[in-house]
């Protein structure tokens, strides 16, 4: 495809609404339940509105291309009604990768956390995640049973196709469709979740906001306020009960 034709493509693409593409083999993860609550539990935590929620899929599985990729969720609780949080990756072999505490958020919102990593994630591995937070006061209590959503992702290497599409992109917006119309979910969430903090007003990132959450199963989250980042106060937490 000539070099001309592939920017008048992307930037057609830019001009519309973003769209998510699944790049699995057979599309599994259309048209099925939501798998996110099903395989949570709301534990001892009191009961909300809306539960605990990873932005996610409804196969509860993504694709992502950054070595330390971020993820979202949505916490519905307050600072005082969570005592601690805990976020836990493992490999395919079900080792720990990475297992840290967070500070609990003043408020109810989605929020992000960014995965530290003592090594990039490999390519074409699958790793597993575990999101969770402790409601009793005694968070190291065995008895203590959290409130979590659990998920994973794979990092796979852009093909050419979607290395020509970020090439010839000029707009951030440009580079979130290439992303989400090859089936790259945790990257395109994040970058346009990132224009919506930078640019809270902007109606055209809030549709493409809206569109992608519907693809998840997640509409119902599109007008909660988004917040940013936890910041991760313990790399490899060893005070929280392993479930």
């Amino acid at each position: 495809m000539p070099a001309k034709a592939q920017i008048n493509q992307v930037e057609s693409i830019s001009s519309t609404q973003v769209f998510f593409n699944t790049n699995e083999p057979d599309g599994s993860s259309q048209g099925r339940p939501s798998g996110r609550r099903g395989t949570g539990s709301r534990g001892d935590c009191p009961s909300v509105e809306m539960p605990l929620e990873a932005l996610i899929p409804n196969n509860r599985s993504g694709l992502v291309i950054e070595e330390n990729p971020t993820l979202w969720f949505y916490i519905p609780f307050k600072s005082n009604q969570v005592s601690a949080g805990e976020f836990s990756l493992q490999d395919e072999e079900k080792n720990d990768v990475m297992r840290t505490s967070f500070p609990v958020p003043t408020q109810p919102g989605i929020f992000s956390l960014k995965l530290k990593t003592a090594k990039p994630l490999e390519i074409n591995k699958t790793y597993t995640w575990y999101f969770k937070l402790y409601c009793q006061n005694n968070s190291t209590s065995k008895s203590s049973i959290p409130s979590f959503v659990s998920g994973s992702l794979k990092r796979v290497a852009p093909d050419v196709k979607l290395e020509q599409q970020l090439k010839a992109a000029t707009t951030p917006r440009a580079k979130i469709a290439a992303y989400a119309q090859n089936g790259i979910w945790y990257t395109a969430l994040s970058e346009l979740a990132l224009l919506r903090i930078a640019e809270p007003q902007n109606t055209t990132f809030q549709q493409d906001w809206q569109n992608l959450l519907a693809y998840a199963g997640l509409k119902y989250l599109a007008n909660k306020p988004i917040f940013g980042e936890l910041k991760i106060e313990q790399q490899n937490a060893s005070n929280f009960p392993i479930r």
